[in-house]
């Protein structure tokens, strides 16, 4: 018997709405489909879902599990898994998936550029990955700074999930990284894991994703309770889910929110920047993934006051 889920207010809202699955998503069996539109609670739709995806298998067991992101980003996981089969092709080919690589291409390039600037003024530099996983987005940013300009960056990657850590680790030997990249274990928002006196602050942060599951008010606690990590003045780049993306993806979000039960929190724009003024940064400035600015992530630069 499946478990009764707490469903976020957003989150129950999408399940209410009328979603159609039509006869070019084959790749869904015909009932499939229609309790999709309809029945989604009926446990055949999630025995399908585990049957034949590996990412929806990843999501219902950790739903911050880094091999869900390696999956869409790259195709493959450390552990071997790949998507490779209709369900997960079409969950990594969405309106959503595609979010998420540009999320990772234009954060990154951001962050490279911010980083260069700050190494040319001839200071170190240190920048603190908050929720890395194996740091996607260090190895990304990684590329766009020029190779002697490492000497002086620091870049400290942070999480609780010691396989994603390890497989970071190997990566940073096997490119040679490893004298810029640490690893590090840790809750970062458990008060029993405060930096201690002695700690270098870090100039710098990426908080990716991390936002994208919580309500406005546990976000601004997280973002409160982040400072301490971090110089006066320090900067930080923050993606976070907005509305926009159950509102054009309803479809992928009703799999991935009502079935599987991946509990996002998307917020509007204005929630977004009232998050951070409440938690005391100055908002620099909010950009897209996409282009034209209309993208399903805000991604927010601020500085912590």
């Amino acid at each position: 018997m499946r478990s009764i889920i707490m469903m976020s207010a957003k989150v129950e809202a999408l399940g209410k709405k009328i979603i159609h699955f039509g006869e070019e998503m084959d790749f869904f069996p015909e009932r499939i489909r229609q309790l999709l539109e309809s029945d989604w609670t009926n446990p055949e739709v999630l025995e399908f879902l585990l049957a034949a995806s590996e990412i929806c298998r990843i999501l219902v067991k950790s739903p911050a599990d880094f091999e869900m992101l390696e999956l869409v980003y790259f195709g493959c996981s450390p552990r071997g898994n790949v998507a490779s089969n209709g369900v997960d092709k079409w969950l990594a080919a969405s309106l959503s998936g595609q979010a998420l690589r540009d999320r990772l291409r234009v954060v990154s390039a951001w962050t490279a550029e911010h980083v260069m600037a700050a190494l040319k003024e001839g200071q170190h530099f240190t920048v603190l990955d908050l929720g890395a996983g194996p740091a996607p987005y260090a190895f990304e940013t990684l590329q766009g700074i020029a190779p002697q300009a490492l000497k002086d960056l620091k870049w400290k990657c942070v999480d609780i999930d010691a396989f994603a850590l390890a497989e970071g680790a190997k990566r940073a030997r096997q490119q040679g990284l490893d004298g810029v990249l640490e690893f590090k274990r840790m809750d970062f928002l458990s008060l029993r894991n405060a930096p201690d006196s002695d700690d270098t602050k870090a100039d710098f942060g990426l908080l990716v994703g991390i936002l994208c599951g919580m309500t406005p008010e546990e976000a601004v606690s997280c973002l409160i309770k982040i400072k301490p990590f971090f110089r006066s003045g320090a900067e930080l780049i923050v993606p976070t889910l907005l509305n926009r993306a159950f509102e054009e993806d309803a479809r992928v979000f009703r799999v991935l929110c009502n079935v599987l039960g991946w509990q996002l929190k998307p917020k509007s724009l204005d929630e977004v920047r009232e998050v951070f003024v409440s938690a005391d940064y100055h908002v620099n400035s909010i950009f897209s993934e996409r282009a034209d600015g209309n993208g399903q992530y805000a991604i927010v630069h601020a500085t912590i006051v």
